[in-house]
């Protein structure tokens, strides 16, 4: 089988299973989602917002996947492929963040905390390709300063970077799996995404100061990644002040398609050094 073949088997059969698994949690969980929407006030504009955010991160993805396969050689390592990744575990993501915040109120406490858990560990999975991307850059920066000798090779830097990755997943699981309540997930999960978007803002700022990535603008992405880690934290202030209500979810939504966007251009924006 051609290698685009096989990659693009890979892909459909991936997605067809996210989706799979996504819709049996939801067919589990129908009755209690349908009562949510029927009885808590504001449930149906963040059904909205969600939706709208999904098909807005379904539509990039697509737009990214086809520009990889479009190439003459597709590697997995290929900004395309990685920021292809990046939205399309966003919008399962997002899919998932239906099922949690439609269960909130109707469910128990460590029925809850399970299918955070859940959210949490597909967080993992979206913030994965960026921070393989800044964990090559961060090799690359060391051996510039002569820190690193080694991983000259693209594909030894590759095997090397996928490996470290692989640690702090784990790492990162392991935390999220043996958390013991909401609050404590909340902290954990806080700090996950605060240090991924810090690294990855950073990586992107590196790369532009230093002349990198041509084919894309990472001035505008990493601004875009800073507006991300904003919105991030303050997500989690606000939370901890006002709650987290109808109104409050649907702005942060608003506020996250845009910034999405910002991102995305600076992916299809290329930069003139």
């Amino acid at each position: 089988m051609e290698k685009r073949q096989k990659y693009l088997l890979i892909l459909i059969i991936s997605v067809c299973f996210g989706i799979l698994a996504i819709s049996l949690l939801y067919i589990i969980n129908l009755d209690v989602m349908a009562t949510t929407i029927t009885t808590i006030d504001g449930a149906f504009p963040v059904l909205i917002a969600l939706i709208v955010r999904i098909t807005v991160l379904v539509g990039m993805a697509i737009y990214l996947f086809n520009r990889w396969f479009s190439q003459e050689e597709i590697y997995t390592s290929d900004l395309p492929f990685l920021f292809g990744m990046f939205f399309t575990l966003l919008a399962f993501g997002k899919l998932l963040d239906i099922l949690t915040n439609f269960l909130y109120p109707s469910v128990a406490t460590d029925i809850y905390l399970m299918y955070l858990k859940i959210r949490q560990l597909s967080v993992i999975g979206t913030l994965a390709p960026m921070v393989f991307l800044s964990i090559m850059m961060i090799i690359i920066f060391l051996q510039e300063n002569g820190k690193i000798k080694k991983y000259n090779d693209p594909r030894e830097r590759n095997i090397f970077s996928l490996q470290i990755l692989i640690i702090i997943a784990v790492v990162e699981a392991i935390l999220i799996i043996i958390t013991p309540n909401t609050t404590i997930a909340g902290i954990n999960f806080a700090i996950f995404v605060m240090l991924s978007l810090l690294v990855t803002t950073w990586m992107f700022y590196f790369s532009y100061h230093n002349k990198r990535l041509s084919q894309i603008h990472p001035l505008i992405i990493a601004i875009g990644f800073t507006a991300y880690l904003i919105s991030n934290i303050l997500r989690v202030l606000f939370q901890n002040v006002i709650g987290e209500n109808a109104l409050f979810i649907v702005i942060t939504e608003i506020i996250d398609i845009i910034i999405g966007m910002v991102i995305f251009i600076g992916y299809v924006k290329k930069v003139k050094y």
